[in-house]
């Protein structure tokens, strides 16, 4: 029998500390970084959402999809067996579009955020005013 791991807000010291390598990036300074669980998805994941500068090359997918990707443990964010840190990347002009257009993956962080399940891990004034859209 599969036991499901509830993974927040349980990770949150490892996701800051993820999230702190993140902003040491020069290439595409982040913006916003979200902690996040959202309800239709299993809890058995870790979720992050970030907003960094020149991310896909500043450009909007074509399928109105989010990059999205997961891996399992390592030495920076160990995590149980079975459990998979999602990541959910985007630039800020995607971000907006997403907000403006309502993509899937905006309604599943503003349903964990309605939810009282997002956290903001770091935001700096842009990030702040793009979370606000959401």
């Amino acid at each position: 029998m599969t036991t499901t791991v509830a993974t927040y807000p349980d990770f949150l010291d490892q996701v800051r500390q993820l999230v702190q390598q993140h902003r040491n990036l020069k290439h595409e300074p982040l913006r916003l970084a979200v902690y996040f669980a959202p309800p239709r998805r299993g809890k058995g994941d870790v979720f992050l959402f970030e907003v960094s500068d020149g991310f896909g090359a500043n450009e909007l997918d074509a399928g109105n999809k989010l990059f999205e990707f997961g891996y399992g443990s390592t030495p920076a964010l160990p995590l149980p067996p079975g459990v998979t840190l999602r990541m959910v990347l985007t630039n800020p002009a995607e971000f907006r579009a997403a907000i403006h257009d309502r993509w899937r993956a905006i309604q599943e962080l503003r349903a964990a955020r309605d939810a009282g399940k997002a956290r903001v891990i770091y935001a700096d004034a842009t990030g702040r005013k793009l979370w606000d859209l959401v």
